[in-house]
Parts: structure tokens; sequence; C-alpha cells
């Protein structure tokens, strides 16, 4: 179990909902509380990057 993971918000690839992910080190990304993928049947994920207009209000 000693693997490395980080939670991040990811998108489905298919219909675009958005779920809490974890993020294991080999890069697979995994819905939280949703074993068998996404509600529309789909299994790939995208992770959301930070927002640029999130990074704007910092400078």
């Amino acid at each position: 179990m000693g693997e490395e993971e980080e939670r991040r918000m990811a998108v489905c690839t298919k219909c675009g909902s958005a779920y809490a992910a974890r993020i294991a080190s080999d890069g697979a990304v995994q819905p939280i509380g949703s074993r068998d993928g996404c509600r529309c049947g789909s299994s790939e994920f995208e992770v959301v990057r930070e927002s640029t207009d999130a990074a704007r209000r910092e400078e």
C-alpha cells in the first residue's frame, strides 16, 4: 500500500462530468466513490489543470 497518490479534480473525456479523483504515481486516474468509472459508462478521465484565471488573481 505504500504507493503515493494525489487527489485532484478530473473530468470524463466522453461526457464532461467532473469527479474528485485519485491520481496514482503511475498516472492512473480513479474517480473517488465510482469504481466502475463515469455514470455515462466511460472509464477515461482527464485531470483538470489549474485555471489561468486563478493564477492571474494570485499575481
